[in-house]
């Protein structure tokens, strides 16, 4: 028996070639649609998360620990968004695309979540006080390329007019590198002392992989498409 998948917009089909060349069209549900709800619904809860940590960031250091916590509660409904996914796929008899690209997926959107969190948890346990010259730039980075990443996302379903995504996610994490690479060299350039840069450096670290995790993103729905095309 030969199962292939072909690609019928807005559905899927699922092409069946028995033994007796007999084929079977079977159209998977439409309830199969709710797949790529999910992955918007954890793309905008990264998007949701990034913006919180952008106030955490440019806010008063006293309030930080209600945003620190917010992210917190928005981190565990991301937990679950990918747990939802991860389900879904596996239980798939035919999906949408590659399985392992759709796996893979899920989970760089919830890496890129838990490194936002674990910055920002960082903030509070490690208590520190001002941020160096360019964190709100690299935070504010990790925020745009969130929000971009959120309104792309249900384009995941049809593939299409997504080039100016992958343009700009590119974009955002290169402009990222040079402001992570810029807060490196002013903590090791003499004004902070050593508990001051490890503890920074800690939280500033961490901001940079939510970057390069969403940017992981793009290169993987950039990915799917060409297997697609």
């Amino acid at each position: 028996m030969v199962i292939t998948h072909v690609p019928i917009l807005p559905r899927f089909i699922l092409l069946i070639l028995t033994d007796d060349t007999e084929e079977i069209l079977v159209a998977l549900t439409p309830k199969d649609a709710v797949l790529f709800d999910l992955y918007t619904s954890l793309a905008e809860r990264l998007a949701s998360g990034a913006r919180t940590a952008v106030d955490l960031v440019t806010g008063p250091i006293e309030g930080r620990s209600d945003l620190a916590k917010r992210i917190g509660k928005i981190e565990t409904e991301a937990d679950e968004l990918l747990g939802k996914i991860i389900r879904r796929v596996n239980d798939m008899f035919v999906t949408p695309y590659d399985r392992g690209d759709l796996q893979q997926l899920a989970n760089y959107l919830d890496d890129a979540m838990d490194a936002l969190e674990e910055a920002t948890d960082l903030v509070i346990l490690h208590g520190v006080g001002q941020f160096p010259q360019g964190t709100i730039e690299l935070v504010d980075a990790a925020r745009r390329l969130a929000e971009l990443t959120a309104s792309s996302m249900p384009r995941l379903k049809t593939l299409k007019d997504l080039d100016h995504y992958y343009v700009e996610a590119d974009r955002i994490e290169d402009e990222g590198d040079r402001i992570h690479r810029r807060i490196t060299t002013l903590l090791f350039g003499g004004d902070f002392d050593a508990m001051t840069i490890l503890r920074v450096a800690s939280v500033i670290n961490l901001f940079e992989d939510s970057l390069d995790e969403m940017a992981r993103v793009a290169r993987t729905i950039r990915t799917i498409a060409l297997k697609e095309s």
